[in-house]
């Protein structure tokens, strides 16, 4: 599946101290024209005929999609579904929920199959000064749309105040009636000192693993995440997902509202002037030196000594290709999180243990997200 994250706007009416989008950038109200629209359209169809992609996810980014009026979320949605008739596709708008509406329920049941991704922060939101405000209105917007049978899938982005209480996050989704919710990575790009290391993230993946598992062996309802899920399908089955093993230098698209071009939401504002337009053609895109480089990073320099001697190299390919391994630079933990793999393994290494592992995945599976299209709006 070729993943897209089409942002008609960068523009966006809340504030994070930490995003990793500039300030002016978010105050740039400015909309991806039709012929911008039409120049990006052509190029997504050339790279999927060309690169085998039989399926296609539009994820609606930004900035705020629902900023937006509906009616111009239709409008857009209406030339994406011309444009790309051709593929089986996907439509999702990734949001901070903050400014939904009743206007927009119709566009979210139509076009996104009544599901909607949203990014929740307990620590770097906030609306007049006040985070609680920021989670309380977070939480009737979710009330307004489970009204309306539509399901919002949370995703977050922990800093070292999550990583800290990993039992309290837990319970918060619990207690709000979410079974799942995914997790990003708070990565380098933009602002922020709150980032946790790559121990500090997989000390917090261990930990909710624990706290999955208790419930399990207790009998009473689970929360899964989309980063345990793929950990434990891969110390299983020796499956790649999410951040282990995945191409997204490859298979992701970003597209900027005056149609600059990335592989990756998070770098497409730093690195500017080194990508090409959409108007400039898919054989500008595929020829990209600097496209080219980033998946030579991905599948090739991103592979540290460590790497070839871990029993996880197989399904890992060593992480996540914008997060520096810390082996031998501080915090003692690489860009796989080899601890947390482990302690997966260990669990699963007696019947029960793979009973529950197993179990826990199923349910996963079960979930409307899917960690390539959901929740990148969030990595940091």
């Amino acid at each position: 599946m070729l993943t897209v994250y089409l942002k008609p706007t960068n523009y966006c009416n809340v504030g994070c101290d930490f995003c990793y989008l500039p300030e002016d950038v978010r105050a740039n109200k400015g909309r991806m024209s039709e012929d911008t629209l039409c120049a990006t359209l052509e190029l997504i169809s050339e790279l999927a005929l060309r690169e085998g992609h039989e399926r296609i996810a539009i994820l609606y980014h930004g900035g705020e999609p629902l900023s937006m009026s509906p009616e111009t979320l239709y409008w857009y949605s209406d030339r994406v579904r011309a444009g790309l008739s051709q593929f089986e596709i996907q439509e999702t708008v990734q949001t901070s929920l903050i400014p939904l509406r009743v206007g927009h329920i119709e566009f979210i049941k139509d076009r996104c199959g009544s599901f909607v991704g949203s990014s929740i922060d307990f620590t770097g939101r906030t609306i007049q000064g006040s985070n609680e405000t920021y989670v309380d209105l977070w939480l009737k917007k979710v009330a307004l749309a489970r009204s309306h049978g539509i399901e919002v899938g949370p995703i977050m982005v922990p800093t070292t105040n999550e990583t800290a209480e990993p039992e309290k996050v837990y319970d918060w989704f619990k207690t709000h009636g979410f079974s799942y919710f995914s997790i990003e990575r708070y990565n380098a790009y933009g602002a922020g000192t709150d980032r946790p290391d790559n121990q500090q993230h997989s000390g917090f993946l261990k930990r909710l693993f624990d706290l999955a598992m208790q419930d399990m062996i207790a009998g009473v309802p689970f929360v899964a995440n989309n980063a345990v899920a793929a950990s434990i399908g891969g110390v299983l089955h020796n499956q790649p997902g999410e951040r282990w093993g995945g191409k997204c230098q490859r298979d992701f698209l970003v597209v900027n509202p005056d149609g600059s071009l990335n592989t990756c939401p998070d770098r497409i504002e730093y690195e500017q002037g080194a990508w090409p337009k959409a108007q400039e053609g898919i054989d500008a895109f595929q020829s990209s030196p600097t496209r080219r480089n980033w998946i030579k990073v991905q599948m090739i320099d991103h592979v540290a000594n460590h790497c070839k001697s871990c029993n996880f190299r197989s399904f890992c390919k060593s992480g996540c290709p914008i997060t520096a391994h810390q082996v031998h630079s501080g915090g003692g933990e690489c860009a796989g999180y080899r601890t947390h793999l482990h302690h997966v393994e260990n669990y699963v290494s007696t019947p029960q243990g793979r009973q529950h592992a197993s179990a826990y995945l199923h349910a996963a599976g079960h979930q409307q997200f899917d960690p390539y299209t959901y929740g990148m709006e969030r990595i940091r």
